[in-house]
């Protein structure tokens, strides 16, 4: 099913005092898993610091990278240790804390998800982690720092 980018091409949004990120309705619109539901269960991918996508149950279930680390995490099983010489690649290693389950709930006509500690640990120090921004890059929703998107944009008019 072809994704639809909202006509908006980037939304502000403040997290809240009471932790809580009101997802713009346009936006979420777009997503045709979420439409319509009261609640939904939802994960949150860090593309790269400062960046995440917002993916669905389903989305992940058909990424081979994905797939295995939610499945790791919802079994709950210890981690079997290795020898103390060996260790995991860093990108695998790091992998399950890119990945951050999230629940939306419908509220007021809008869609809205708890500012997740994860978030806030993994904001780059250059960032306010309670200023945000929406955008839909490739058709998924993507809540990224606003000061690193606008660090990024201003790489990419250097770089023309």
């Amino acid at each position: 099913m072809p994704r639809h980018s909202p006509s908006a091409k980037v939304a502000k949004i403040k997290v809240t005092p009471d932790n809580r990120m009101t997802l713009p309705k346009p936006f979420c619109d777009a997503l045709p898993w979420l439409v319509g539901k009261s609640e939904t269960d939802a994960w949150l991918y860090l593309v790269e610091p400062g960046r995440y996508r917002l993916l669905s149950d389903e989305d992940i279930e058909n990424d081979p990278d994905l797939q295995p680390v939610r499945a790791a995490m919802l079994q709950e099983k210890p981690d079997v240790r290795a020898l103390p010489s060996h260790a995991t690649e860093m990108r695998d290693a790091a992998m399950p804390i890119r990945l951050v389950p999230i629940t939306i709930e419908l509220h007021k006509g809008s869609y809205r998800t708890p500012y997740v500690e994860e978030l806030a640990v993994l904001a780059p120090r250059y960032c306010d982690p309670r200023d945000l921004s929406i955008l839909m890059p490739e058709g998924y929703l993507e809540i990224w720092y606003t000061d690193a998107l606008l660090r990024a944009t201003d790489r990419s008019w250097r770089n023309s």
